[in-house]
Order: structure tokens, then sequence, then C-alpha cells
């Protein structure tokens, strides 16, 4: 990590600028520049043989930077931080699709509201200066270097609908850092968030955790083990999550670490393809148009 030499000059007006109780967005706890780092990657469309696009065209904006821990004494460690975020944003949409609906729900989804560029700078100027208060001189006995860093990918963009994916690795001091994946799948003909009631009726869920569990004691079967539990599975059976992600293939369940397997174990995933869900699915489901 890059660190920045601190003067005594600049602790001091780092010092006015913790107890200051306004300013502007460039008046920080730190001396990170908000803008060289923000940079964005625009995703132009690709239009079908029709013209017609089935897809979002989207832009995805990212923020990043280092800090030092002021030393408040010269015997401290060194000690510091690094943060990235990334904000998607859609920029167009299928005919049919209402931008506004599909904009409301990723902000939701990325808590911000406004500009995705200014959310950013916040976002970045904020967790900073958390870092610095929550690393003060009274517990400086728990500082340690921290790192932030929650990237997006788009999964599947096709046929009206649309699954991103966003990602979240941090550390904040102890033992262990923190890992964490969720999914939106969005359905862009009805403008809405595709959940699994949408996918699945009750009888639907009951006969989708059979096919997961049978996936689960396919692996157990695999690595020669006498049972799930000797496996390292905490369940008997598993079932279905809202952590799921469309594919060209299927639909795909991914579990946290320790969620359904121990921790030593890795987070596994199911695929379940597009013709082992055709039976299962909702007569009604508008899923049923990739199920070709």
């Amino acid at each position: 990590m890059k660190k920045t030499i601190y003067s005594f000059t600049s602790f001091f007006c780092f010092c006015i600028l913790l107890f200051s109780a306004c300013g502007k967005n460039s008046a920080s706890k730190t001396d990170i520049n908000d803008t060289d780092s923000l940079t964005h990657q625009a995703f132009e469309k690709n239009e079908t043989d029709d013209t017609a696009i089935k897809k979002i065209t989207y832009e995805i904006f990212t923020d990043s930077g280092t800090v030092d821990l002021p030393k408040i004494e010269p015997s401290m460690p060194d000690f510091g931080t690094s943060f990235k975020e990334q904000i998607l944003v859609v920029t167009e949409v299928p005919s049919q699709t209402n931008l506004e609906a599909i904009q409301t729900i990723l902000q939701k989804k990325q808590n911000y509201s406004g500009d995705a560029k200014e959310a950013l700078v916040k976002k970045k100027k904020e967790y900073f200066d958390f870092y610095i208060d929550a690393n003060s001189e009274e517990i400086i006995g728990m500082s340690a270097d921290w790192e932030q860093n929650k990237t997006i990918s788009v999964i599947y963009n096709d046929n009206y609908f649309t699954t991103i994916g966003f990602y979240l690795d941090e550390y904040g001091g102890g033992a262990r850092s923190y890992y964490t994946d969720t999914y939106l799948t969005l359905d862009l003909k009805n403008s809405k968030q595709v959940t699994l009631s949408d996918i699945f009726d009750k009888n639907g869920i009951s006969q989708l955790t059979q096919k997961l569990t049978v996936k689960a004691k396919e692996i157990v079967e695999k690595e020669g083990a006498s049972s799930m539990e000797d496996y390292g599975f905490l369940v008997e059976k598993v079932e279905p999550t809202e952590r799921f992600f469309f594919t060209d293939k299927g639909i795909e369940f991914s579990y946290l670490r320790t969620e359904i397997t121990v921790g030593a174990m890795p987070p596994p995933t199911f695929l379940l393809t597009w013709n082992e869900l055709k039976d299962i699915v909702k007569a009604d489901a508008s899923v049923r148009s990739l199920m070709k």
C-alpha cells in the first residue's frame, strides 16, 4: 500500500478539518484527491439482427484511494487503509422498459441517490473519516491496515433479462477478512427485479429443493464422502436462496461460506439448466422465454 507522508503542517490541517462542523466536498479529513481517481467505463449496446434492443446499456463508475492514519506519537506503527467502490448506471434500455424504474431499483441496491460520481466521492470520504475516527488515540491498540473493495460485474445481459453481481471484500481489523456476493436480476420487459416467487410457486420451490439436494449429494459422492455431513454440509437438504443469477445455461444458486457448509469448505454453487427447470417453473413466469 502506498503510504502518504504527513508533515506537521498537514497534520495540523487535518486536526482543523477533523473538528470542522461544516465544509464542502473537497474539505476532507484526508489529503485524498476526490476526482483524480474517479473513472468510468461505458459499455455499448449490441443490436440484434432486427435492431431491437434486448439488453441494457450501462456505465460503471469507479473511485479508489488510500490514506494513512496520522501518527499522534512517533512510536506509533504505520497504519493505513485502501478504498475502492463501483456504481453501475443504466443509460439505455429496451423500448418497453421503464428506465426510471430500473434506475430506482439500482440506486436502492447500491445505496445512493442523485449523481453516481458525487455519490462515490461522498462514500470514499465517509469511509476514510470513519477509519480515522475508529482508530483514534483512545483505541490505538486496535488499529490496523483496513481495506474495502466493492466491485460490480454484469453476468447476464440479453433477451430482456440482466443479472448484475455485487461483490464486497473487506478487512476492518481482527483475525479474518469478510467477503460476500449478492445478485440482482432485472426483468426488463416488466421493469422489475426478479425474485424466487416470480419464478416458482410453493410446489416449484419444493421440487427445486429436491433438485439442489441431489446436486449436493452428487458432489458428496464424487468426493468419496459417506454422507453430506461427512463431506462438510451443515444441512440435510439444500433450500434455494435469493442469491441466484442467470447464465446462458440456466440459473446458478450461490451460497455464502458457512451458510450451508463448514467454514473450511469453499462456498458452494449449484447450476440448474433451463432444461432441468422447465417442468417446475410457473406457467406464467416471464423467465420461460429463456427456455428454448
